[in-house]
């Protein structure tokens, strides 16, 4: 077993961190690039709701992969993905937008899966929830230099520059593979067919905690899709504010809070209402400053504040809570069908408000933003006793 902070685990998030560097600056290239070749805004949503689309569709297999050929098996494979999708970009540029966004949200479903399969397979109980918020801190990480390396290279006089900096990009993640602490042992029995798959669902539908987990995962994420794909837009389209300096204080916000708070992402198994409840009212006020940018200044920027405190909480905290609450008998095909209510909610974000934008404006869509989170806030509520009940008796039975 290692600590979260040991040698090897730190190579392991730097490995994520190159990784999501590329995510990170393509994120923002492509909104500009596919507009700058003509796509409305809903097209747009599209081609950035494929990335999490394609994601959700393939981390249920990915988990499947895994147990079957093992976490460090697939890391090696899905690397070597990695940088082929990334060459498809630097070949094709605009013409092969949508099909590079698919290769990316396919490569990051397995290493998501691979990643957080591994951490929690070396890591000791008490300290999974460290471990998880460690490595979710090192995917963004990148949020701190991508969005500003993307708009300082999307210019015509550095294009070229662009291209290297991607094809280094391919490259270097496959280097911190090399003596990896990722375990090498495959799972027996890990291979599963769609009735297996029903069952397993079947077997926790009553289980309220899940449930309720995966709305707010589907929700949080809807909104955390809309803004990183409109945001930088909404900010060079209109002339206010600058996309660059927010999403560099988001990034700021996220990675010391992450860091700092991470003791204080719950482990012990239980659902926490009150402490998720809170960091979907951080998603609350993040969005609906958003909808009165043009009225904001400078206080605009307060809305990073908001939106990175509730990016850098809210996925460590549910993937933690569901690490333990899937049943250990079925957890390589549950984790992965559970932690897709993130990948769609994402994809969502992307499809849904671009047509939001484009019929009516920016300021409603991130308006509508503000009213999902609020929702799965209430969403909670209701179901709050239901949750505790399911809860009480599963561990009466235990």
């Amino acid at each position: 077993m290692y600590s979260p902070l040991s040698k090897s685990m730190v190579k392991l998030y730097a490995l994520a961190m190159f990784f999501f560097t590329a995510n990170s600056v393509l994120t923002v290239v492509v909104p500009l690039q596919a507009a700058d070749h003509g796509y409305r805004e809903g097209e747009i949503g599209i081609m950035m709701g494929f990335y999490m689309f394609a994601c959700m569709l393939l981390r249920p297999w990915a988990g499947q992969m895994i147990a079957k050929h093992s976490v460090l098996t697939v890391m090696r494979w899905l690397l070597i993905g990695h940088a082929l999708t990334l060459l498809v970009y630097i070949c094709f540029g605009a013409d092969g937008l949508y099909i590079v966004r698919a290769l990316q949200g396919a490569v990051t479903a397995f290493f998501s899966m691979a990643m957080q399969i591994g951490i929690g397979n070396i890591l000791r109980d008490e300290d999974r929830g460290q471990g998880m918020s460690m490595y979710s801190l090192s995917t963004v990480l990148p949020g701190l230099y991508g969005p500003a390396l993307a708009l300082l290279l999307w210019t015509p006089s550095k294009l070229a520059y662009l291209s290297v900096f991607i094809a280094v990009l391919a490259i270097v993640p496959l280097l911190f593979l090399l003596r990896s602490p990722l375990p090498g042992t495959k799972q027996g029995g890990a291979a599963f067919t769609l009735r297996e798959m029903r069952s397993a669902l079947a077997e926790v539908l009553p289980h309220n905690g899940l449930i309720v987990s995966a709305f707010v995962m589907l929700a949080g994420a809807f909104v955390f899709g809309a803004v990183s794909t409109f945001l930088p837009l909404y900010m060079v389209t209109t002339g206010e504010g600058n996309p660059a300096l927010y999403l560099f204080l988001q990034a700021v916000v996220v990675v010391c809070s992450r860091f700092v708070l991470r003791k204080y992402i719950p482990s012990d198994g239980n659902w926490h209402p009150v402490f998720v409840s809170v960091v979907l009212l951080f998603s609350v006020a993040g969005t609906a400053l958003l909808a009165v940018l043009p009225h904001l200044g400078y206080f605009v920027y307060l809305s990073s504040v908001f939106n990175g405190l509730a990016m850098s909480l809210l996925y460590p905290t549910i993937t933690t809570y569901i690490s333990f609450a899937v049943p250990k008998a079925t957890k390589h095909i549950l984790f992965g069908i559970f932690l897709a209510s993130y990948d769609l909610g994402f994809a969502l974000g992307g499809f849904a408000t671009g047509y939001i934008v484009q019929l009516f404006s920016f300021a409603h869509m991130f308006a509508a933003c503000s009213l999902i989170a609020l929702s799965a806030i209430g969403f909670i509520w209701i179901k709050r006793r239901e949750t505790v009940v399911i809860l009480d008796v599963q561990t009466n039975m235990k």
